[in-house]
């Protein structure tokens, strides 16, 4: 059939065009790429909008017949429900940082929408939604320039992860179970005290795309119940007496142990770990938007923006649609950004139910192996999960650092000239390693395995605003680059690892980047991690006279916390901590009014007194090794937290301001001020010290007040019932402070005996 094409605009005809230009002047430069922009719309192609039929092969047809086209062009996929499978989707040879590095038992990538060798394209999806099937990338941009991707949701109908509620727990003649509610499209089948996950059957196979047993390889733990995760142990299948499958997606598992398990309604998310694919790759691409999508999963990796330009991630949700029963929204990362120059934009997006980091932007060292000429190096990837793809191009600026001080080399910045090395996109030459020619000759003094190699090009600026994280297992934010740096106006709520971390790495990850100037202000930190904010390079030469990172600025954020600490601050040169808040979560419920009599009598005097019902918090606030520059000023501190700044090869006149003492405990009281009010003094009137007037029959609250630096603060309030029966069951009980805190659980609301694990997965 031919293809349907639609000019909108231009289908007013060019004399009505050339008119309205002639009375209006110039169209706007939006209007004008509208009104020459060409629709390609994928149902012209064969693509089932009822999502009954795969629309894979469709689809590819559709984006190769938009390449072939001059002038912007829209691929439209009108509304409804698509289904792609991986076996009709194109297929590339691709190697992806933070993935399965040189392995080529996945070097082939199956990917849903590829726009490839592109201009001025836009992906419309009309509101659809897009079901992957198998193990796919959902999109990819690859050599392509001025890109938009906007207006679908996509979801994978059986992630490779399972979500396992605990919803029933007990103990039946000596012998505890479970029951475990497993999502659908998470198939199973039990057999010998097993249980086998089974992925989504390939239609051209007739078998699982995956399998699993038991926990596979790692767990991560949510509690909907307080809205947070953590990579922990996996018990479920320690000790298995017996599994019965009981039917509408329910699995038993008894035990031979009797003691009662004490997790109903946690969420075991369990998964393997190998990263196979990326849910979406930006490759040397340039202009890139990303708008208005629903991720609903994200299979084996995040959104990759890998050696692009200019990358904007904006308005998406990345959280599980709550119909669906999961909780996982991704493998692992959200959003990670690997070597990208010019401006990185990740504002107004949700991230919620990641495996790992929601953001992490960064670039790649290179281990220094061999100089098989003075002008060049021999240079290695050095971590299994990133290797394939070129690192360099010729013209590219580099950076050879000493590993030991995370320093750059004196004179050693210099221009590439040629690289012999990986293409990112065949297996023709290592993949692994690489040898670079450089414009001058490098210094004696760089020797194999003590130096590294960035490529200081491909740094971007960043601007992170207006989005909140939530349920992440590890970091909200990771950033190192040598470019400006703003990450403002989010909201970080239950971390279970630092809230902003900036690291650069030569021994670990190999994450590349010095910051030089990074300001973090108007942020939200709920529920927070210890350290909230995490300055941790490798270097393992710590001097403040010669800081690996520079500039940081902490300003007008609120801190709503536990007793953790606020700031780690290694290797920094200037950092400030200015005009923020920062409160005790339990600051409503650490004190308490108690009364003497709750039902006096009218005409009478009895007294309230308040109690502390928490203890002042004994963490330091702040904490600076091999730090200088260092200023604390113009902070609001809530009662009762320790305004102490621990020091490490730091001299002491280097961390100035506020009430903070270096070295020595300076902890606030918990209850400097003591006053009550009275919710109706004409039936209890109140004084400042407790003492109480009963005036007539009825009730009244007496509500115990405070004054910290953020201001008047209530507790617990107290009930009285002037002229009740003293004798009466309410007048009789104890009226002691009720905070609701139970056994195990801090103030917070969070899990005091689950600790979260540190690495990566």
């Amino acid at each position: 059939m031919q293809p349907l094409l639609r000019r909108p605009v231009l289908a007013l005809g060019a004399a009505a065009a050339l008119a309205a230009t002639a009375l209006l002047g110039p169209l706007p430069v939006q209007a004008a790429r509208a009104a020459s922009e060409t629709v390609v719309e994928v149902t012209a192609f064969g693509a089932d909008p009822t999502g009954r039929s795969d629309s894979a092969a469709a689809v590819a047809e559709a984006v190769r017949h938009a390449r072939t086209i001059e002038g912007p062009v829209r691929i439209v996929f009108p509304h409804g429900t698509y289904q792609i499978y991986p076996e009709r989707a194109e297929v590339r040879e691709l190697y992806v940082s933070n993935t399965v590095g040189a392995d080529q038992s996945y070097r082939d990538k199956r990917i849903g929408i590829l726009l490839e060798d592109m201009d001025d394209v836009t992906v419309d999806g009309d509101g659809s939604q897009l079901r992957f099937h198998g193990l796919m990338t959902a999109f990819a941009a690859i050599r392509s320039h001025h890109v938009a991707i906007e207006d679908f949701s996509f979801d994978y109908t059986a992630p490779k992860v399972v979500d396992a509620t605990v919803s029933e727990t007990g103990v039946v003649d000596g012998h505890a179970y479970r029951v475990l509610k497993i999502p659908a499209g998470s198939g199973f089948s039990v057999g010998d005290r097993q249980v086998t996950w089974l992925g989504e059957t390939s239609p051209a196979t007739g078998r699982p795309y995956w399998s699993g047993v038991n926990g596979m390889q790692y767990t991560q733990i949510h509690d909907p119940a307080v809205k947070r995760t953590w990579r922990g142990s996996n018990p479920l299948f320690d000790d298995v007496a017996a599994m019965t499958d009981l039917g509408d997606r329910r699995l038993r598992i008894d035990y031979s142990s009797g003691a009662a398990p004490d997790d109903r309604g946690l969420v075991y998310q369990m998964r393997q770990t190998t990263r196979d694919t990326p849910s979406a790759l930006l490759w040397e691409s340039e202009d890139v938007t990303v708008e208005g999508l629903k991720a609903r999963y994200l299979h084996g990796f995040g959104f990759v923006g890998q050696l692009s330009e200019n990358v904007t991630i904006k308005g998406n949700e990345f959280r599980t649609d709550p119909a669906s029963g999961r909780t996982t929204a991704g493998f692992a990362d959200f959003v990670q950004m690997s070597g990208v120059k010019g401006r990185v934009n990740i504002s107004d997006n949700v991230f919620d139910g990641a495996h790992d980091d929601a953001i992490n932007i960064h670039g790649t060292y290179l281990e220094v192996t061999g100089r098989p000429a003075p002008n060049a190096l021999g240079l290695e990837y050095m971590h299994n999960e990133t290797a394939g793809f070129p690192q360099f191009h010729p013209g590219d600026t580099v950076e050879i650092v000493d590993k030991r001080t995370m320093l750059p080399v004196p004179g050693a910045t210099a221009r590439v000239v040629s690289v012999d090395g990986p293409s990112g996109q065949d297996h023709d030459k290592s993949l692994t390693s690489m040898v670079v020619t450089f414009d001058r000759t490098v210094p004696d003094s760089v020797t194999p395995r003590d130096f590294v190699v960035e490529n200081t090009t491909y740094t971007p600026s960043v601007e992170i605003s207006g989005n909140t994280f939530r349920d992440i297992p590890t970091r909200g934010v990771l950033v190192t680059t040598r470019k400006p740096v703003v990450i403002e106006d989010n909201v970080f709520d239950g971390m279970s690892m630092a809230s902003v971390f900036i690291s650069s790495d030569a021994y670990q990850w190999y994450e590349s980047g010095p910051v030089t100037d990074v300001l973090i202000r108007r942020n939200t930190f709920q529920r927070p991690a210890s350290p909230v904010i995490f300055v941790e390079p490798t270097n393992r030469t710590v001097d403040a006279a010669h800081p690996v990172h520079r500039d940081i600025r902490v300003e007008d954020n609120t801190f709503s916390t536990g007793d953790v600490r606020l700031l780690d601050a290694k290797s920094v040169g200037g950092i400030t901590f200015r005009s923020n808040r920062v409160a005790r979560l339990d600051r409503h419920t650490a004190f308490a009014a108690e009364a003497e009599n709750p039902c006096p009598a009218p005409g009478t005097t009895t007294s309230v007194r308040t109690v502390t019902t928490a203890s002042p918090y004994s963490t330091s606030l702040f904490s600076y090794r091999g730090s200088s520059g260092a200023v604390i000023s113009g902070n609001d501190f809530d009662n009762g937290l320790n305004l102490r700044a621990d020091l490490d090869a730091t001299d002491p006149d280097q961390v100035t301001g506020d009430e903070v003492v270096n070295g020595a405990d300076h902890v606030l009281p918990l209850l400097p001020t003591t006053g009550y009010t009275s919710s109706n003094a004409a039936v209890a009137a109140v004084g400042p010290t407790g003492e109480v007037t009963a005036r007539s029959a009825g009730t009244a609250v007496i509500t115990p007040v405070t004054h910290s630096q953020l201001g008047d603060t209530t507790g617990v309030p107290v009930g009285l019932t002037v002229g009740a029966d003293p004798a009466s069951p309410g007048c009789a009980k104890p009226l002691g402070p009720d905070t609701g805190v139970t056994a195990g659980h801090s103030l917070d609301g969070t899990d005091s005996t689950r600790a979260p694990a540190t690495a990566k997965q």
